[in-house]
């Protein structure tokens, strides 16, 4: 980040470091940065002014103090990762150009790399400064703050967070955390014990939405859901009991061919030898055409026992008797009343239950449109080799 010296000597390092920085992020920060902006820097460095006088700090660590609230998100102009020492590193670069003792950059940038150690301050410039970073969380613009720090997390990690897993972590931020110095918790301690109670009313809000929108979609709860996957689930049972009347109308008359069809080309084929072709088509659609429809009735394999494990998962569905016919009944009980006690279990289940006995339904209806297929083919192909092998002879 480029760092214009100024000439007048007459202005302060703070009063210039003040200029340049607020410059330097206006030009230079990316447009994803919605919280640690300018905005965030300025109420940094007025907290830490606070701090300064309440603490009745001497010149040169009230100079400390504020030169760091200045820089110490200047970081952010190029990265979000490990900004705190990109921001030392532009803090000392800025003030070897304006010949700031060496002592005084040491300071700075050693209170701006706080920001990055988990560690507890040593001193009360330590504290103080770290006071002046977290002093939003009593300010009065706390909610409207954490909202933009909500979207630049969700710009830098690429995922949505929804505003009432936001709002918890925010809120088990705000009870773990305390100001370092009695200072603070007298400037911002008042507020954020408002903001707390303020996030805690919107925390209650958005459960009662949550409550709200799962009433609506809940199958379990929505009348209107309830009819209509009864409905579907009578439909599919209906449906398969009409694929197994289709499949069985297909094994009886097949059957009928072959038990009267064997004998009478047995006894006409010796003396009709052209025949042979079509009656061997025939036969052969009828057998394959009987296998095809028997396994569309074939039942399901099953194993009768089902990992508990995968029940909350919703990878496995106990209202079905193949998954649970070999398992013992306390079992059964067990697993029925963790499904029933949580609702989304529940409408998983309910879900499973129609999407297996769909994926059943599609495969013997598949099974059925072939077996269909093989014997209005194979009929046709018959009659048409009699034809030819008559015409022939």
């Amino acid at each position: 980040m480029p760092s214009p010296k100024s000439s007048e000597a007459t202005i302060s390092l703070v009063k210039l470091a003040e200029e340049y920085v607020f410059e330097s992020l206006k030009k230079d920060l990316p447009n994803h940065i919605y919280f640690h902006n300018s905005e965030h820097t300025e109420q940094v460095y007025k907290a830490a002014k606070k701090l300064a006088k309440a603490a009745g700090l001497n010149q040169e660590d009230k100079e400390v103090l504020l030169l760091s609230s200045l820089f110490h998100g200047t970081g952010y102009t190029e990265s979000n990762k490990n900004y705190w020492d990109i921001s030392a590193g532009n803090a000392s670069r800025f003030l070897k150009e304006n010949d700031a003792p060496e002592e005084l950059i040491k300071k700075v940038a050693g209170l701006i790399l706080l920001l990055g150690k988990n560690i507890q301050p040593k001193n009360e410039l330590d504290k103080l400064f770290l006071d002046a970073c977290n002093s939003y969380l009593g300010s009065k613009k706390f909610i409207k703050r954490i909202r933009r720090l909500q979207k630049e997390k969700e710009e830098q990690n690429g995922e949505k967070t929804t505003a009432l897993n936001w709002q918890k972590e925010q809120l088990k931020k705000l009870h773990n955390h305390f100001f370092c110095t009695h200072f603070g918790e007298e400037l911002f301690g008042k507020r954020k014990l408002k903001n707390i109670e303020k996030l805690k009313g919107a925390h209650k809000n958005s459960l009662k939405i949550k409550a709200e929108r799962e009433k609506r979609t809940s199958v379990s709860a929505n009348s209107g859901a309830r009819t209509l996957f009864k409905t579907a689930l009578r439909n599919h049972i209906d449906l398969t009991s009409i694929a197994d009347q289709k499949a069985n109308m297909m094994l009886s008359i097949n059957a009928l061919i072959i038990t009267i069809g064997l004998p009478a080309f047995a006894t006409y084929l010796s003396g009709t030898s052209y025949l042979i072709i079509p009656a061997i088509i025939f036969l052969l659609t009828s057998v394959i055409t009987m296998i095809i429809a028997t396994l569309s009735t074939r039942p399901v394999r099953t194993n009768g026992e089902t990992d508990m494990t995968k029940l909350l998962s919703g990878k496995t569905n106990l209202f079905f008797f193949g998954n649970f016919y070999k398992i013992s009944r306390d079992d059964y009980e067990r697993g029925i009343k963790t499904i029933v006690a949580d609702r989304e279990y529940l409408d998983t289940s309910f879900i499973n239950d129609l999407y297996y006995l769909g994926i059943a339904l599609g495969d013997k209806f598949r099974l059925l449109r072939i077996c269909y297929s093989v014997f209005v083919i194979g009929v046709s192909l018959s009659l048409l080799a009699f034809i030819i092998t008559y015409l022939i002879s």
